[in-house]
């Protein structure tokens, strides 16, 4: 039996009430109420409603061919980007994906285009930290040494940006690939939770973080996780520097609402290649939508077979509809677009993956 995703709720909660340290107050409170309303309906009853399931085939799915019988068919993890890949029988890790993005915040609005660029790797780097002369009282900037740490790069570029007139890139190095750290990398938005945990929440494992646009500089280094402990973090510039950047929070709240209201958790586990009809819901939640194998695409240079899928859902107040195009052999959408509208928040993404690459295991 399907459930909620409950602990997706729960998180976007949470992310939800950072970005409205961002900007956009109005729909992230809306989103904030709606995702709580999620965790109150599943925690107050365990029962579903269980709809009739209609399945179909249809001829114009591809013919099986020996590489497509050992590509996975169900679609195990969305936006897993801690596990690895299986594609024609080998694994390998994303390692680098490029987004084009479009959102619209409220309803007749303007349409902004981005392109979001995320990779990861290892890299060396130099740790400086704050040292004062208890003398003194002079603080002084110290290097500590290079150190080698696995860092996550981002880039948004604005195409018809609202505000935004550069890109705007960040860093985050931590100690070591975890599967905390790599919870935001697939996502086509900034990873403010490490960003700002590292900052904010003391996160012993992040190293340090980079946060550049234009001429602003935002720098910041955890000594104590590189096993220093006679040194205060070092920190240069304002973090403050992306609540200046309209488009930054236009982005974090038009997806969140996508992410968290989308079809991902509903089909979590299905088929995609087999075509089918379903119904699901619990508590006035439901979830409409339907699959159909469309033949393959090539992607990042590796040949994936596809489904596309087209969901609505009423949640509450809310309501919503979208269209992905998937495969299995991937955790993220190859295309996806979907409205999200609740008590005059009306907010539309436009996801589609550029391209992609890929780090043999």
């Amino acid at each position: 039996m399907r459930k909620i995703g409950y602990t997706l709720a729960l998180l976007l909660v949470g992310l939800v009430i950072i970005s409205g340290c961002i900007g956009g107050e109005k729909i992230t409170e809306s989103i904030k109420e709606e995702a709580s309303s999620v965790i109150e309906s599943y925690t107050e009853s365990q029962s579903e409603s269980v709809t009739e399931t209609e399945e179909y085939t249809t001829t114009e799915s591809p013919p099986e061919t020996s590489t497509e019988t050992q590509a996975p068919a169900i679609w195990e993890t969305p936006w897993d980007a801690y596990h690895p890949v299986t594609i024609d029988g080998e694994q390998y890790l994303i390692v680098y994906i490029k987004y084009y993005l479009r959102v619209r915040t409220e309803e007749g609005g303007e349409i902004y285009e981005y392109e979001v660029e995320k990779k990861r790797g290892k890299v060396k780097i130099h740790v400086y930290g704050n040292q004062i002369n208890m003398e003194t009282g002079e603080q002084q900037k110290v290097d500590l040494g290079e150190f080698e740490v696995y860092e996550y790069y981002g880039k948004i570029t604005p195409i018809k940006g609202e505000g935004m007139e550069n890109p705007l890139e960040f860093k985050v190095w931590v100690k070591e690939r975890t599967k905390d750290s790599d919870t935001f990398f697939l996502l086509p938005s900034l990873d403010f939770m490490t960003l700002y945990g590292a900052v904010y929440m003391g996160g012993g494992d992040v190293i340090g973080i980079s946060i550049t646009y234009g001429d602003q500089k935002f720098l910041f280094y955890n000594p104590a996780a590189v096993g220093d402990m006679s040194s205060m973090p070092y920190q240069e510039g304002d973090i403050g520097i992306i609540s200046n950047i309209p488009d930054v929070g236009n982005i974090y709240t038009s997806w969140y609402g996508f992410y968290t209201f989308g079809i991902w958790e509903a089909i979590a586990g299905e088929d995609l290649y087999k075509a089918k009809k379903d119904s699901w819901g619990v508590m006035g939640y439901m979830f409409n939508y339907e699959i159909n194998p469309d033949g393959t695409i090539t992607l990042g240079g590796k040949s994936f077979r596809v489904s596309n899928v087209r969901w609505t859902y009423t949640f509450g107040n809310a309501q919503g509809q979208g269209e992905a195009t998937l495969t299995a052999a991937l955790p993220v959408p190859i295309e996806s677009k979907g409205v999200f509208i609740s008590e005059g928040v009306n907010i539309f993404t436009h996801i589609k993956i550029e391209d992609i690459g890929f780090e043999k295991i």
